[in-house]
């Protein structure tokens, strides 16, 4: 069964472009358009990781993290910042906030899948 990955961004065609990359390696993906989606597809799915983009309309991706950090089902799911607000943005700001890694759109494969696998590993899950 593969790792699933929620990726969440209020526009569509950065869900779409980045969702065909984890897909062509291997990984399941769900998608959210808003914070507060996100929360409840981690509670319902407990995904292996969430790529969270930061300005997004009804709840951000501060607010959802730390509604996921602040609930014990939830609260040891990866969650990557993924923003494009770079000068803004510092990278340990972002995990000593309660995040697991940033990438930068536009994020290039290489870099997406990089750091994917730093945090969960390849695809698939081992057997066992």
């Amino acid at each position: 069964m593969p790792k699933t990955i929620l990726l969440v961004d209020d526009h569509e065609d950065n869900r779409v472009a980045l969702l065909a990359v984890l897909e062509r390696e291997g990984y399941g993906t769900l998608d959210a358009a808003n914070g507060r989606d996100a929360v409840e597809l981690v509670r319902q799915h407990m995904p292996d990781l969430v790529l969270m983009d930061l300005a997004m309309p009804v709840m951000d991706g501060r607010q959802a993290m730390r509604v996921l950090r602040d609930d014990p089902r939830t609260a040891r799911v990866p969650i990557v910042v993924l923003t494009a607000m770079a000068l803004s943005v510092d990278r340990d700001r972002m995990i000593a906030e309660g995040f697991d890694g940033l990438l930068i759109k536009p994020c290039m494969p290489p870099h997406l899948l990089q750091e994917v696998r730093t945090l969960i590993g390849p695809p698939e899950k081992a057997a066992g």
